[in-house]
């Protein structure tokens, strides 16, 4: 810091306050950490990150700057939070634990979400009540000491946290208890640069008089956040400025998908090996919400001891021509729990082959796009970068230095695809992975500091994403400017636009939708119905304020033109997924299962609920998520179901399950008394399988069972003619085509 300063120490403390304490606070999605930096007049200012006490179960504590962001709710306890919670997650059974209910993780994904933990108490039932509960742990741990001494706060986010993430993050703190204005919520990737340049010589990325471009890829727990900055120095007073041009979009994306890659990809298809299991002799719930808890721990591990082994022969050059199956991490072996069952993996490891493989996906230059999985998401961290860069107009090329923060960017393979990316550009790394936690928090606690004193956060906020009404005929009109530079408008007043009530919304209205999104992907941002006092006919003129403050707060109101005292009420809906263009059946999936979720899961009556949800992950192509709901509508309903046993036949099938799939078609069959249905699928899964005579076999039961149809007459020539080639059918063919209907009246099943 002999060049270039940040934090100016010269400033006196305000209201003649000789002491002031200000906190940071990074609530991470696998670890959170909080740091005060204190300030006594005529000192200069001090940073330190907390030791925190954190109880274990049954008993004991430990003590780390790291507080594992997880809850468990324990029976008549207070809740347990950190590295006790994070220890039951691995062994839930052993205190009564269910992930959602009384056992909650990586909640912070959930933030801004419609979603809610409908088995959970009150107090636990969303993400943002989980935060809270983590948050009051940090603040109270970092209260302790202080007595009468003025104190101060900062939180952390992901940049790429829309409107409501942000809105549920506030709402998080005031549960803990901790009275935040919205731009007391810091950029995370933001705080690492500041970090960096606190504590590394910053003559690297600042000179006088010269404007830096700046990226920092922020690969962390549970989001990769990329923020793409300018940094200016000024001549005389040696202050650095830093200003945000752009973000990504939020990207869902982080180090506990790699390790749940690890479990799905290696660490269960070895369990089932060693226990004598096919892959679908566990449900996808057994596999998702049984096995993957325990076993998150061990590959995290795992990944962690082969970085450090591939780091090591890296620096001395000799991994390129190393023999990739020797090259492996282990760890010790592990007993799992699924109920009464008990599963045993004896020597979980890991090879750097098997490593690269799974790293594939999320390293890919070509593949930027989501794709979603029966146990997860995968993308590749080139998405983010990308996108950033998209949204500043700025190629690799033109980016003087990179800055590579969070956890997940101390693995080598990613650390050379990023240095790969921008190629031309300096690229910046803490040492270790200590730091790399740490620093977040350090910088939220200068940025308190800065604030407490000077009133004013250290960065300049812009919004990175143009905002739109979305009006009648899904046209938009526009709000707010991207790159516009924060608040908006800059005085603090409204900006108003005015409205009329269009026809096409009913001769008269009682309420209105209003849906506000971002213009380059038509993200949700804001989702609300404003209720009128009064009925109002088409026509009338409305008059819609809004405003976005500092902290990236969208705020808004609106009432009649002609009677501006009558401000309308309006209810906030959440969106149900944050991530960008989920695609129309994901979202049909969401709203359906928080639907069942408010109808305490479902009931007999919600039989149809069940099999559509089925049909829809069926259409995503998972098929194990498909039958976990078929399952569930079974046993809701308690009786035999022929729809509901067919489905799961024909899942199966399509996971290449043949002896489920016959054996439910067969059962489906005796369920029925008149549908051929589930033998006709029989007899095609049959004939798949070249088993032309049982083909033929099973077709003609269906034909006996349901009468001859077009489609049954049709297959039953083809099984012929498959059992007997050198022989003519043409008459069994046309025999068929008169069982057929006019093709007018014929379904899209029987054209195919």
């Amino acid at each position: 810091m002999d060049s270039f300063q940040v934090f100016k120490p010269d400033i006196e403390i305000q209201n003649n306050i000789h002491k002031l304490h200000a906190f940071g606070i990074d609530l991470g999605t696998t670890n959170s950490s909080v740091a005060v930096a204190s300030w006594t007049t005529g000192d200069k200012p001090i940073c330190r990150v907390l030791e925190i006490d954190q109880p274990l179960w049954p008993a004991g504590t430990m003590t780390s700057p790291l507080l594992p962001s997880v809850v468990a709710v324990l029976d008549n306890e207070k809740p347990m939070v950190g590295e006790g919670a994070k220890r039951l997650r691995t062994r839930p059974q052993e205190a009564n634990l269910f992930p959602e209910r009384n056992l909650f993780y990586e909640t912070k994904n959930d933030m801004g979400l419609r979603k809610s933990y409908h088995r959970a108490p009150e107090s636990f039932n969303h993400a943002s009540k989980i935060a809270g509960h983590i948050l009051r742990f940090l603040k109270e741990a970092a209260l302790q000491d202080i007595k009468d001494d003025p104190v101060h706060f900062c939180v952390t986010v992901p940049a790429s946290f829309q409107l409501n993430q942000r809105r549920d993050t506030l709402l998080a703190c005031g549960y803990a208890g901790i009275d935040l204005q919205d731009d007391d919520l810091l950029d995370e990737p933001t705080a690492a640069l500041i970090d960096y340049i606190m504590t590394q010589s910053p003559d690297r990325i600042a000179e006088a008089g010269r404007t830096t471009q700046c990226v920092v890829f922020d690969f962390g727990g549970g989001t990769c956040d990329v923020s793409v900055l300018e940094i200016t120095a000024d001549k005389k007073t040696k202050q650095l400025l830093m200003s945000q041009v752009a973000v990504s979009r939020y990207h869902r994306l982080g180090g506990g998908d790699l390790d749940a890659a690890i479990v799905h990809e290696h660490l269960i298809p070895e369990l089932l090996k060693e226990n004598g299991l096919s892959p679908l002799d566990l449900t996808w719930a057994e596999k998702k919400r049984g096995l993957e808890p325990q076993l998150l721990g061990t590959a995290e591990a795992l990944k962690e001891a082969l970085c450090r082994e591939i780091d090591r022969l890296k620096k001395f050059s000799k991994y390129d021509e190393a023999d990739k199956e020797e090259v492996m991490a282990r760890q010790p072996g592990i007993t799992l729990q699924l109920g009464k069952r008990s599963f045993h993996l004896s020597r979980p490891k890991l090879t750097a082959a098997q490593w690269e493989n799974i790293l594939k996906p999320f390293l890919d230059k070509d593949l930027l796009f989501a794709r979603e999985t029966e146990f997860r998401l995968t993308q590749s961290i080139v998405a983010p970068l990308q996108d950033a860069l998209d949204r500043a107009n700025i190629k690799p090329e033109e980016i003087d230095f990179c800055l590579m923060a969070g956890g997940s960017s101390l693995i080598p393979l990613v650390r050379e695809a990023v240095e790969s990316y921008f190629d031309k550009s300096a690229v910046g790394f803490f040492q270790d992975s200590l730091a790399i936690q740490l620093s977040v928090a350090r910088a939220a606690a200068w940025n308190s500091l800065y604030k407490a004193v000077t009133g004013q956060n250290m960065i300049r906020p812009v919004l990175h994403d143009a905002l739109a009404l979305v009006t009648i005929g899904e046209a938009l009109y526009p709000l707010v400017p991207a790159q516009t530079i924060l608040p908006y408008p800059a005085d603090g007043k409204w900006a108003r636009v005015e409205l009329i009530i269009s026809p096409q919304e009913g001769l008269f209205v009682d309420k209105l939708l209003f849906k506000v999104v971002g213009m380059k992907d038509r993200q949700t941002i804001l989702h609300e119905v404003w209720y009128i006092p009064e009925k109002i006919a088409a026509g009338t003129e409305i008059v819609m304020e809004y405003k976005i403050t500092a902290g990236k707060q969208f705020q808004c109101r609106a009432f009649l033109k002609e009677a501006p005292e009558l401000i309308f009420e309006h209810a906030v809906e959440n969106p149900l997924v944050n991530v960008i263009n989920p695609g129309g059946t994901r979202l049909l999936i969401e709203e359906k299962e928080e639907e069942l979720k408010k109808r305490g899961s479902g009931s007999a009556d919600d039989r149809d609920d069940f099999i559509q949800l089925a049909r829809w992950y069926a259409e995503l192509n998972q098929n194990e998520r498909a039958l976990d709901w078929l399952r569930a509508a079974s046993s809701k309903l308690g009786r035999p179901d022929a729809e509901i046993l067919n489905l799961q036949g024909i899942y199966y099938a399509a996971l290449g399950d043949h002896e489920r799939s016959d054996k439910l078609y067969r059962e489906a069959d005796r369920a029925t008394p008149s549908w051929g249905g589930p033998l006709f699928n029989l007899a095609l899964s049959y004939r798949r399988r070249t088993m032309y005579k049982e083909a033929l076999e099973t077709i003609e039961g269906a034909i006996k069972k349901e009468g001859q149809t077009g489609p049954s007459m049709t297959f039953r020539a083809m099984c012929l003619e498959s059992i007997e080639p050198d022989k003519e059918h043409k008459d069994l063919y046309v025999q068929a085509i008169k069982v057929f209907s006019r093709p007018a009246l014929l379904t899209d099943w029987e054209f195919g």
